[in-house]
């Protein structure tokens, strides 16, 4: 048994003191698989290392009877300057284990290859949690501890991994950290929330997991601190994947779009997908989900904006070509006619248009972010550029509409208006694009304040479109 008692972890920082742990409680019998959910920084990791001995808490205790492994998919164990064999023969006279036969099985299973020579410290992450896992299935653990081994290595090596905790191990403790909540639905027995430095425990994952949902609804301030000042367009688009997965209302938004699609709920899975979507809209992954569940559903229309964003925003071609002609062929259109645009690392006015694009683009210029499904898709298939596009809704009779105040925006900018600068004024230094969010005239009249701060300086179809109006 794993006995936690009134367990407190406490940091001393620049700017204070930061309570992470505030009192946690939980026993852990054997056979028990514990799965924890949790907001990134919650503690979850912290408290992991706590058990597992690689830190001491603040307060409280950590009792335990039965043996702990270290932190799954945790280098921290590791001597750098010593090879992976090395640190092999070192962990098995540890533990009284048979060299030769550790070697021999860590080499198959990490499939490190020669890297098993060299020193640790050239590894890279994802190397050192191989090995670490690898080292930690030589080595029979009553209770394991599990941090995020799922982030690792491929459908391959996870099915590996899973074999050997799940199947060859079932009868062992264990503590389960993940940011998937189906790995921790599909391999515990009781699950706990981490939330305020407080550790909530359930007996069934739908009442925890609803749990997680209520606490990571984030408030106004908190969404402000997840805006991102991207120099420009090209920058958004490759940053915004690694900016996606760090926040938790995004994660669970795909979260439940996935569930729904594997359940065959389609309309439910596009929806979902299209709320992380709303969260980060150049993220390409989801562009291409959402537009699975479309044509799963017969809405080609749909299906194409969303092929076609992906494959703007730089989705590989080959991976969505047969997905983007069907749905083309479908319409009695043919894909020649109209291709799909290629994501270029060029400045904005250059590059192929994609939906979100579409979107600031009428958000800014017509008032409206709302966009006629019609009307995106021949966007999309007319207009080669940015600049083209834009020029193009320039002339359409609702340019210049007034555009309502944007809520969200009452404290500090939301993303779009971040975005949105990004794109028209990539010239303007990160503090100047944030005093140019600040404006008021940024939430009622965009259009206006982007131009007169220089945005669209270069987009020459923009500018013939401006001279034609006036």
């Amino acid at each position: 048994m794993i006995k936690v008692r009134d367990l407190h972890k406490v940091y001393t920082t620049r700017f204070g003191k930061n309570v992470v742990l505030d009192g946690v409680n939980f026993d852990l019998l054997k056979g028990e698989r514990l799965g924890i959910l949790g907001r990134n920084g919650a503690g979850k990791s912290t408290m992991i290392r706590l058990i597992s001995g690689a830190e001491r808490p603040t307060r409280g205790s950590v009792d335990t009877t039965m043996s702990v492994s270290w932190p799954l998919a945790f280098g921290g164990a590791f001597q750098p300057n010593l090879t992976g064999l090395d640190n092999i023969r070192f962990i098995s006279r540890i533990y009284d284990q048979d060299i030769e036969a550790n070697l021999e099985f860590v080499e198959e299973f990490a499939e490190l290859g020669p890297y098993l020579g060299e020193e640790v410290r050239t590894y890279s992450s994802g190397m050192r949690a191989r090995l670490a896992f690898a080292i930690s299935m030589i080595i029979e653990f009553d209770c394991f501890l599990i941090d995020e081994i799922g982030a690792v290595g491929d459908a391959r090596f996870h099915d590996r991994c899973n074999q050997e905790l799940f199947r060859k191990r079932g009868d062992r403790a264990m503590i389960i950290i993940s940011h998937d909540a189906s790995y921790i639905r599909d391999h515990c027995t009781r699950f706990a929330v981490l939330h305020g430095g407080k550790l909530e425990l359930f007996e069934e994952f739908d009442p925890a997991y609803s749990d997680f949902r209520i606490k990571i609804g984030l408030d106004a301030s908190d969404r402000a601190s997840l805006i991102e000042w991207p120099a420009n367009r090209r920058e958004l688009i490759e940053t915004t994947h690694t900016v996606a997965v760090l926040d938790d209302l995004f994660r669970v938004a795909v979260q439940d779009a996935d569930w729904s699609r594997d359940d065959g709920q389609w309309q439910q899975a596009e929806a979902g997908y299209q709320d992380a979507l709303a969260l980060y809209p150049y993220q390409r992954s989801y562009w291409v989900q959402s537009a699975h569940a479309a044509k799963e559903m017969g809405d080609d229309v749909r299906a194409e904006i969303g092929y076609r964003t992906a494959i703007a925003l730089g989705e590989a071609y080959p991976d969505v070509r047969e997905h983007f002609e069907f749905v083309m062929n479908r319409q009695g259109a043919d894909p020649r006619e109209f291709p799909a645009r290629i994501y270029a690392a060029t400045d904005a006015q250059d590059a192929a248009p994609s939906a979100p694009d579409i979107a600031l683009f009428a958000r800014a210029a017509w008032g409206d972010e709302k966009v006629e499904d019609a009307v995106m898709q021949r966007l999309l298939r007319e207009h080669k550029t940015c600049d083209s596009a834009l020029a193009a809704m320039m002339n359409d009779e609702r340019f210049g509409g007034a555009v309502h105040p944007d809520e969200e925006a009452v404290q500090t900018a939301s993303v779009w208006i971040a975005n949105l600068i990004a794109i028209a004024c990539p010239a303007l230094s990160q503090k100047e694009k944030q005093q140019l969010a600040q404006r008021p005239e940024m939430r009622n009249a965009p259009w206006a304040a982007v131009l007169a701060a220089g945005g669209f300086a270069d987009w020459n179809a923009v500018h013939e479109a401006l001279a034609q109006a006036a």
